[in-house]
């Protein structure tokens, strides 16, 4: 008797929904690891403190994790598990003291794809744990938990380990051409271009070789750096990175509007090309070394020369001659800084860069001390690069007490919010918001748990020959659409619950973050790290300017004031 064609239309109703013992929050755990060749590097993203940073920003910004410890396995190999703190977070696992584990990336995690693979496709699925890779974008909560769903991740994690092995062995081949004089930096210095003559050579630019000639010449007849750059500027001439972008040699939008800078000066006057010297090693990239894109490398030692290998545009002795003004004038920066230590270790920078932003162009103002009181101030620097239509500067002294006042208010509001949180929950006001939401998690778990019974219905159906491949892509797609739109839903109750469930609790983040530094007498550079986010300045006029002040777990606190009115019977302010 043939089988009748199923009805796929409609979830069924499952027997255990597959979400309903989630739980609202996620009792977390950050693992680090770095191995024993890199334990004592800490100057880049793999550093343990890179790590943890970028983990914790992750939980930070997820309400539903809540994080309960960090385990740091430093000087350790991935290739082996029995590291002391990844068994002692796989004991906490076993125990249920952590319920969702969050990493950088799968390489910190493991290498040992064997035992990665069984722990992430079986062990941790079978335990409720959610596994989370922050850098590869993995959260097994939001797939199948199927290998096919790591596949992506960890097809990346192998690229990568094979890219790192063949970077090496075409770094020591370029190295050997380089030393052999059969090679020329992919960076060709503004000035030059390639020799249309002699391969592997430069000769000068027609174009640019005058710039640079001239750029040389002004400062060793006193010019500034500043004032050449502004020359250059108000001359219409493009700068290195515009020309390049004007070219063709690169679309990256950013250098379309590119102008000169006193930096880019600098790296011209400092920068051996010019002698003749054809120069490796000062912009380096080595994907094995952990250098996947171009930086500056500093350390003169580690440059590879080649003297005299194309026709200079600057002679020897004024190349050092300007070498020497330019390190006159490092020793003199640093006597000032020496001179003025004392003071600027009891005057500290206030607000730490990043803070204090321009409201107009959103930049980040630079900050800068001034005159013989050594004034702190704040100015946006994009301006004199055309890139702001407002020239925003405000000082440190005017800035300091309006942000105190603020910060003082907001101890008030502490106060008021404290003593109305236990009335809250009192009151089944948060009581009720939350088994409406559990009920609903409840539901939508009992959702998921159907779509995927009809998906593997539907996999059957078409084995046995009750669909046509037509008709399952289909149906598939269709249920797959609706599993993704009702996990998404889970999601986000899960994120309302979490949040419901803290703002009124000691976890709540603007309580916890204000409870320990309310008796806070004065505004140090820890109190306003600690209460600040940014803080956007706007010019309004002649020495006149707006604030607009963001706080540190602003939202937490908006939702705590909306609770707070709506039981004193206001309304929010």
């Amino acid at each position: 008797m043939a089988r009748k064609k199923r009805q796929y239309l409609q979830p069924e109703q499952a027997q255990e929904p597959v979400s309903a013992m989630l739980p609202s929050v996620w009792e977390t755990a950050i693992y680090a690891r770095l191995s024993v060749e890199n334990s004592k590097k800490n100057d880049d993203g793999d550093s343990i403190e890179g790590q943890i940073e970028i983990c914790r920003d992750y939980v930070s910004e997820h309400p539903y994790l809540h994080l309960a410890d960090t385990y740091v396995d430093n000087g350790w190999t991935g290739t082996n598990t029995d590291r002391p703190e990844f068994q002692r977070l796989l004991s906490d696992i076993r125990e249920g003291k952590i319920k969702a584990l969050v990493i950088k990336d799968f390489s910190r995690f493991s290498r040992d794809y064997i035992e990665a693979g069984n722990l992430l496709e079986n062990i941790f699925p079978a335990m409720g744990v959610r596994f989370i890779s922050v850098v590869d974008r993995y959260d097994s909560f939001e797939t199948d938990g199927s290998a096919s769903s790591l596949l992506i991740p960890l097809k990346n994690l192998i690229n990568s380990f094979y890219s790192r092995d063949q970077s090496k062995k075409v770094s020591l081949a370029v190295h050997a051409k380089q030393l052999a004089g059969e090679h020329i930096p992919s960076m060709i210095p503004y000035g030059y271009r390639k020799s249309t003559t002699q391969e592997y050579r430069f000769e000068p630019d027609p174009e640019t070789a005058p710039i640079v000639r001239r750029i040389y010449a002004q400062f060793l007849s006193g010019i500034g750096a500043r004032p050449i750059m502004r020359q250059l500027n108000e001359e219409g001439i493009p700068s290195p990175g515009r020309l390049r972008y004007l070219r063709g040699q690169t679309k990256r939008a950013c250098y379309s509007d590119c102008l000169w800078t006193q930096q880019v000066i600098k790296q011209i006057l400092m920068n051996p090309t010019y002698m003749g010297d054809l120069v490796f090693g000062r912009m380096p990239t080595a994907l094995y070394l952990g250098q996947p894109d171009y930086h500056y490398e500093p350390d003169e030692s580690k440059w590879r020369i080649l003297p005299d290998m194309h026709e200079a545009l600057v002679s020897r002795g004024d190349f050092y001659q300007v070498r020497e003004i330019l390190e006159a004038g490092r020793r003199e920066n640093e006597a000032k800084l020496e001179a003025s230590r004392n003071y600027r270790e009891k005057h500290p920078q206030i607000f730490k860069s990043g803070i204090v932003r321009c409201g107009h162009c959103g930049s980040n103002l630079g900050y800068s001390r001034h005159g013989e009181k050594k004034e702190g101030r704040y100015n946006c620097r994009n301006k004199q690069y055309g890139r702001c239509d407002v020239a925003v500067g405000i000082s440190e002294k005017k800035l300091a007490p309006i942000v105190w006042n603020a910060i003082q208010i907001q101890f008030a509001l502490f106060a008021d919010f404290e003593e109305v949180a236990g009335r809250l929950k009192d009151s089944g006001i948060q009581t009720k918001r939350q088994i409406e939401l559990q009920q609903e998690m409840l539901e939508v778990s009992n959702q998921l748990s159907g779509y995927q019974n009809k998906r593997e219905q539907l996999y059957n159906d078409y084995v046995d020959g009750i669909l046509s491949a037509g008709d399952y892509i289909e149906l598939k797609t269709r249920f797959d659409t609706a599993y993704q739109e009702q996990s998404s839903r889970l999601n986000q109750l899960s994120v309302e619950l979490a949040r419901l469930n803290r703002m009124l609790s000691d976890e709540n983040k603007w309580l916890v973050n204000i409870r320990n530094i309310r008796k806070a007498r004065k505004l140090t550079p820890e109190i306003a790290e600690a209460m600040i986010d940014h803080i956007n300045v706007y010019k309004t006029g002649y020495a006149q300017h707006r604030l607009e002040i963001i706080f540190r777990f602003q939202e937490e606190r908006d939702a705590l004031e909306a609770a707070y009115y709506e039981l004193e019977g206001g309304e929010a302010r």
